[in-house]
C-alpha cells in the first residue's frame, strides 16, 4: 500500500525505484525526508550514489543536506547548503568587493583570469537572482557593472567624489557628471585655471612657487600630489608609499608594488621559469624601484642626484609651516586588524630632511631619481653588481687575471645598463 502511494504521489518511473525510496526511509536516518529521497531516486537507482547525494556536508555549517537542498558553484565541487549560500553571498555583496565573490571553501575561480571570470559570473548571476533579496541582487549587479566599466580605457575616476564614469572627450579638463567637480585627465589633480595651456609638471611647479596652502604643507603636499595610481583601474590615492610596498587597491583589489607598479603574484602564479620565489607572494622589482632604493642611506641617494645635477630640498620649502611637534604629516595607508586606514605618518622629522621623516624623505629623493630616469647602477659596488646580475639570472664570468678593477666594473656595468629600468615606474613627462 505504501509503495503504491509513493508511485501515485511522486510519479516514479518504476516499482523498483519506489522500493528503494521506501527502504531508505526505513533505515531511520533523521535527516532523510521522503521528497528528498524521491528526488535522489529519480536521478539514479544506485543505492550508494543515492546515499551520498542525501548526505552532503555543507562546508560552512558542517551539517548534512540532500543534494536538492544544496548549491554548488561552477568553479569547483564544494557544497553549500541553501541557507549558508544565501547568507554568505548576501554578506559578501554588501560588505566586500566583487572580487571576493568566490567559493568560501577553495577561493575559486581566479577572478583575474578573464575567461574564468566571464563563465563564472554568467552562472552566478542566475543563482543569486533566485536566492538573494532584491536590493542585494541589485547591488551585486551594480558592482559587477562597475568592474566591467573599469576595463574600458575611457573609464575615469573622479578625484573629488570617487565616482567612476566614461569620458570620451579630448580636453585636458574633465568634469564629473555626478559632483560637477573638474580635474585634469592626465595628472588627475583638481582643475585650476593656472593649469590651462601648460603641462602637468609646469602646473605642479607653479603650485609649489605660488600657492600658499600648498607651500604651507611643504614636501608632504609634494608626496600627496605624486600619490599612488592603481595600474589596473587607474584610481588615484593621495598617499605616500609608506613602509610596506605591497599595495592593494580598494576599488579593484589589484595587488601591486607601489614603487614600480609591478603585480604581486601569488603562490605558483609566476610564469618566469627562472624565478626563485614561485612558492611565495612576490613581485619582480626593477633596480630603480623604491623597494630597493629605500635601503640606501640618504647621503647615497643625494649623491646619485648630485651626479646628474638634479636639485632637491634639504630644508622645508619657503613658506612651509613647521609640523606640530616636529612630526612627519605625510598621509599613508596602514593595515590594522585586517582593515586599511589612511593616517598621517607621525614619525619624528629629522634635521636636513626637509620636514619629513627619514622614510618619506627617501621616498621624496627616489621620486626625483625615478622622475629623471637615473640609473642607480652608476653607484653600485662590485658586489652589488654581481648580486644584481645573479638575481636577474645573468651571472657573469669572474674577474680575470689580466682584468683590472676598472675593466671588471666596466664589463659588469655594460651588462647591467643593457637591462632596462622599470617600465611602469613614474617618470616626468617630456
Amino acid at each position: 500500500r505504501v509503495l503504491r502511494q509513493i508511485l501515485a504521489t511522486y510519479n516514479l518511473p518504476s516499482w523498483g525505484r519506489a522500493e528503494i525510496a521506501l527502504s531508505l526511509m526505513q533505515e531511520g536516518n533523521q535527516h532523510y525526508q521522503l521528497h528528498d529521497v524521491v528526488e535522489a531516486v529519480r536521478e539514479s537507482q544506485d543505492r550508494e550514489f543515492i546515499k551520498r547525494s542525501l548526505s552532503l556536508n555543507c562546508l560552512i555549517c558542517f551539517s548534512l543536506y540532500p543534494r536538492s537542498k544544496t548549491q554548488t558553484l561552477t568553479s569547483c565541487e564544494c557544497t553549500i547548503c541553501q541557507g549558508c549560500f544565501k547568507d554568505y553571498f548576501t554578506f559578501t555583496v554588501r560588505e566586500k568587493h566583487i572580487k571576493d565573490l568566490v567559493c568560501p571553501g577553495c577561493s575559486k575561480p581566479d577572478i583575474d583570469d578573464e575567461a574564468q571570470r566571464l563563465s563564472y559570473f554568467s552562472t552566478l548571476d542566475v543563482q543569486l537572482r533566485d536566492c538573494l533579496d532584491t536590493d542585494v541582487y541589485n547591488l551585486f549587479h551594480k558592482k559587477l557593472t562597475e568592474r566591467t566599466l573599469m576595463t574600458d580605457p575611457k573609464f575615469k575616476w573622479c578625484t573629488h567624489c570617487s565616482n567612476g564614469f566614461i569620458y570620451d572627450g579630448n580636453q585636458s579638463r574633465v568634469t564629473c557628471p555626478q559632483c560637477q567637480g573638474s580635474f585634469c585627465v592626465e595628472c588627475r589633480r583638481p582643475w585650476e585655471a593656472q593649469h590651462q595651456g601648460i603641462s602637468c609638471e609646469d602646473f605642479q611647479n607653479w603650485k609649489r612657487e605660488n600657492d600658499p596652502e600648498y607651500q604651507a604643507q611643504g614636501l608632504a603636499a609634494y608626496l600627496k600630489e605624486n600619490g599612488i595610481d592603481c595600474p589596473k583601474c587607474k584610481f588615484r590615492y593621495a598617499l605616500a608609499r609608506g613602509g610596506c610596498m605591497h599595495f592593494t587597491c580598494s576599488q579593484c583589489q589589484h595587488e601591486f608594488c607601489s614603487g614600480c607598479y609591478n603585480t604581486f603574484l601569488g603562490k605558483k602564479k609566476c610564469n618566469d621559469p627562472s624565478c626563485r620565489l614561485k612558492d611565495s607572494l612576490h613581485a619582480h622589482h626593477p633596480r630603480d624601484c623604491l623597494s630597493y632604493l629605500r635601503d640606501w642611506p640618504v647621503p647615497r641617494l643625494q649623491e646619485l642626484l648630485q651626479k646628474y645635477g638634479v636639485n632637491f630640498d634639504t630644508e622645508p620649502p619657503v613658506g612651509a609651516e613647521a609640523t606640530p611637534g616636529g612630526r612627519c604629516r605625510v598621509m599613508q595607508q596602514r593595515e590594522e586588524q585586517g582593515k586599511l586606514t589612511d593616517e598621517a605618518c607621525g614619525t619624528e622629522a629629522q634635521r636636513g630632511h626637509a620636514g619629513l621623516c627619514e622614510s618619506h624623505y627617501k621616498e621624496y629623493l627616489v621620486s626625483h631619481i625615478n622622475g629623471h630616469s637615473l640609473d642607480p647602477a652608476q653607484l653600485y659596488s662590485e658586489g652589488e653588481m654581481e648580486r644584481f646580475l645573479a638575481r636577474c639570472g645573468r651571472p657573469q664570468a669572474p674577474r680575470g687575471p689580466n682584468e683590472d678593477e676598472a675593466q671588471y666594473r666596466g664589463r659588469l656595468l655594460k651588462v647591467i645598463t643593457g637591462i632596462p629600468l622599470g617600465d611602469k615606474v613614474p617618470r616626468i613627462r617630456k
